[in-house]
């Protein structure tokens, strides 16, 4: 509830509790300056230096060559050199490893190699658990980390420790000390300064705001961007990602923490920074960012008519595909079988009866025809297509035309080598979307029924070609032609083909050409470059 509608038992001001808390904290942090010096920063100091240690002991722990020759004889001559060089590196006063007998295979005095730990602080090391502590060993009092160490095979055979001396840490403990100090008198004396100036304009910047309702809104916003589907992606002013939910993580394969990179950085095509230039929102725009095939919506972010950034909103291609194979997939093969199975059946019903009347010369003349025809067709397809995907959707259509009396033509030059740039099922949508617009087209016509393709793949760029003798398109509908529902077939689940067409074919860099001679010829020809897809998948 908004504090600003209640008429009793109003809530204080969140500026009236700032000069307050204010000072109060002055008073506190006054009265208490010099306990809390002495008793934290002597804490943090040597919970600093413990941690150091314990992070070097980690790491010396992690070592193959130490893991290895711990508790072998000879294994001081390995040991040795590498901890040495490591002390030598950091702040610690010595590095010593020893095996599950407190057997020292390392020390900053070599002498001493060999010889049992000192200290009495090592048993629980050796009992597989990691500390720090504070002993008197053979070089005086020190502040010690240890860490069990293990084998390959996971079985104890030591322990790590590192040691810093007490005399050293008595000394950086007297200089942060005195460090605190000042730090606190000078931020007391900034503070009282600063908390009127805080106080009068906190209140705007939080729009006005009190802090409990920006908790619950922030609360409300976390578990809504985790709850959607969608994946959403946001960036500043600046490009630098500000938002980013586990849903788009999991679309994107981002696993690692990329709040406050640039986008360009991570998603070189992502196109947040044009929307932020352009102040222009892109809806329902296919891409491919990464490995990742996506259909996304990019807004921009504007405050008092300002752009401060963009938000775009990601899905998943799976449900687009689903709707491709709806047009252009599944349905169209079984629909293919059943041509084939529509006409085989004919041709079997015609056979039989040539048998029936003794025409047998005529019979083995038809099956020789059918067969022939047949095979040619297949063979040159599987001999010029490599990807059996495109294969079976030109023969689906072939039959499709041969049952609905069309001439279908496919260029005696076509070739399609082994996918690798181009995802297949993109050059399903793609190809199929225009060879059904094609045979509907001309199907129904009664002047000449052809459709026309061409397939043309060389290292460089993919090719595709479209043709047929249909009515065409006006020309006061041809900029429209490409949006996403627009449709001359009347209502229905229609409207989509060309978008998708286009969509697939933007998201590899590629065009989309429209030609037509007025009524003889209607032609949509593609141009894909191949390495700028490779490109966009780095």
């Amino acid at each position: 509830m908004n504090p600003k509608t209640q008429n009793k038992n109003k809530p204080v001001k969140v500026k009236n509790k700032i000069i307050a808390l204010t000072i109060i904290i002055l008073a506190i942090t006054l009265g208490t300056v010099g306990i809390l010096v002495e008793r934290i920063a002597t804490a943090r100091i040597e919970n600093r230096l413990g941690q150091h240690a314990l992070d070097i002991a980690h790491a010396v722990a992690e070592i193959e060559e130490i893991r290895q020759n711990v508790g072998k004889p000879d294994g001081h001559l390995i040991i040795q050199p590498i901890a040495d060089g490591i002390r030598k590196k950091t702040e610690a006063e010595f590095i010593v490893v020893i095996d599950m007998n407190r057997i020292r295979y390392s020390h900053s005095v070599p002498d001493r190699i060999g010889k049992t730990f000192v200290g009495g602080d090592e048993g629980p090391a050796l009992q597989g658990k990691e500390y720090t502590s504070k002993a008197v060993g053979t070089l005086g009092p020190s502040l010690r980390a240890l860490v069990p160490l293990y084998n390959d095979d996971g079985l104890q055979v030591g322990a790590v420790a590192v040691g810093i001396m007490m005399t050293e840490v008595n000394a950086l403990k007297g200089d942060l000390r005195a460090w605190i100090l000042f730090a606190v008198f000078l931020g007391l004396f900034i503070g009282v300064l600063g908390s009127n100036y805080l106080a009068e304009n906190i209140k705007e910047a939080i729009f006005g705001m009190e802090p409990h309702e920006i908790a619950a809104m922030f609360n409300e916003r976390e578990a809504l961007l985790e709850a959607i589907k969608e994946g959403i992606l946001a960036v500043d002013y600046n490009g630098r990602i500000t938002v980013i939910n586990s849903e788009a993580r999991r679309i994107l394969g981002i696993k690692k923490n990329i709040q406050g990179k640039k986008v360009t950085d991570v998603i070189p095509n992502s196109r947040l920074v044009e929307v932020i230039k352009s102040g222009v929102a892109e809806y329902d725009q296919e891409q491919r960012i990464k490995n990742a095939r996506i259909l996304t919506n990019r807004v921009p972010v504007k405050l008092k008519n300002d752009v401060i950034g963009a938000i775009a909103s990601i899905r998943d291609m799976t449900e687009v595909k689903v709707m491709a194979e709806e047009l252009t997939g599944v349905k169209k093969y079984v629909e293919a079988l059943r041509v084939q199975n529509h006409e085989f059946s004919n041709k079997l019903h015609t056979i039989a009866g040539l048998i029936q009347l003794g025409e047998y010369d005529k019979a083995v003349d038809d099956i020789c025809k059918y067969t022939t025809t047949q095979q040619n067709m297949i063979s040159f397809i599987t001999r010029r297509i490599k990807d059996p995907s495109i294969a079976g959707l030109i023969l689906s259509k072939s039959g499709r035309c041969k049952e609905l009396g069309i001439e279908f033509t496919l260029d005696q030059h076509c070739y399609l080598g082994p996918l690798k740039e181009i995802d297949s099922n993109s050059l399903v949508v793609i190809m199929g979307n225009l060879l059904e617009n094609a045979i509907d087209a001309v199907d129904g016509s009664r002047s000449l029924k052809k459709v026309f393709l061409i397939i043309k793949d060389s290292p460089t760029e993919l090719f595709i070609s479209v043709g047929d003798t249909g009515p065409g398109v006006s020309e006061s509908i041809v900029s429209n032609i490409y949006e996403k529902g627009f449709t001359t077939k009347g209502n229905g689940n229609r409207g989509y083909g060309l978008h998708l067409v286009k969509s697939a074919v933007e998201s590899y860099n590629g065009q989309v050409v429209y030609k037509s001679d007025g009524a003889q010829l209607t032609v949509f020809e593609i141009k894909i470059p191949k390495e700028m897809g490779s490109l966009e998948e780095d």
